[in-house]
């Protein structure tokens, strides 16, 4: 991110290797690493005349995304607040682009924290992410759950991402420790600079938070362990614009409590799909 970044606001003239690296301040072999990568998407381009980096043409269709998401977000910020004063919850919007979950708004009622900022990136892989995969195509279900760790078998995990197609919502499970540790954990999983941390601290991730639960593992429950609740809003029919959540954070939530909360979700996200169908065109 700090190599595009920077690139960014030297868009006019371009830079090269170096003033990358200087200007990103990280390490000339990970500012390498980043710029192959980048410039094999075709993020980044390079001007073998100069021998200058820039911004490339692969990003235009993801500002493009990026603006549409802006749109989407300031039509339906009434409901996201409306849905936060009724809870009393903090309630956020999430987006899915590519292999990571970013945080797009934030609602907080008074006395309640969102555990999460604007701009937040979360890695999409399991135990995050099945409400947002959940209505892709199969290969984007088979890529996301390639990317999870080993704790996770792929039956169960096609099992919760069937569920939520079902149930249209996402119940995640409350731990102990998930709660504090889980930020410091999603920052370090993010982290640019090193793939094996990446992949050190997604083990880890996977050891302090539990697959969504299914349906059926909350029935003839008292209570249940939640950390928040999430549901979808359609685009069309088919595709998933962004996602809704309440974050919650209740070691023993009663579970009336828990079908007012899904039930007052719901009534949110259908709103909110109706109003996205007539900012963007699509049938809601």
């Amino acid at each position: 991110m700090r190599v595009l970044e920077a690139l960014r606001a030297h868009a006019d003239e371009g830079l090269r290797f170096a003033d990358v690296a200087r200007a990103a301040t990280v390490s000339q072999a990970t500012c390498h690493a980043i710029l192959t990568t980048l410039t094999d998407a075709g993020y980044v381009s390079r001007d073998e005349v100069t021998k200058t980096y820039s911004l490339g043409s692969a990003l235009v269709p993801l500002a493009a995304g990026a603006a549409r998401s802006m749109r989407f977000a300031q039509c339906v910020r009434p409901e996201l607040d409306d849905l936060a004063e009724r809870t009393g919850l903090a309630c956020s919007i999430a987006e899915a682009v590519g292999d990571s979950i970013t945080i797009v708004a934030v609602s907080e009622p008074p006395g309640a924290d969102a555990p999460v900022g604007v701009g937040t990136n979360i890695p999409l892989v399991p135990p995050f992410g099945a409400i947002h995969v959940a209505w892709s195509d199969p290969s984007v279900i088979d890529a996301w759950i390639a990317r999870a760790p080993n704790a996770f078998t792929e039956a169960r995990l096609r099992e919760v991402v069937a569920d939520h197609r079902l149930t249209h919502v996402a119940v995640a499970p409350y731990t102990p420790v998930s709660e504090r540790v889980r930020a410091a954990l999603t920052e370090l999983a993010t982290h640019e600079d090193s793939a094996e941390l990446r992949s050190r601290t997604l083990e880890l991730l996977s050891s302090v938070d539990r697959l969504d639960y299914l349906a059926r593992d909350l029935d003839d429950k008292e209570t249940v362990a939640v950390n928040a609740i999430t549901a979808p809003v359609f685009e069309n029919s088919q595709k998933v614009a962004f996602v809704v959540g309440v974050s919650i954070a209740e070691p023993d939530l009663p579970a009336a409590r828990l079908r007012a909360l899904v039930t007052e979700l719901h009534t949110t996200t259908r709103r909110m799909t109706e109003s996205i169908g007539n900012v963007g065109g699509g049938n809601s």
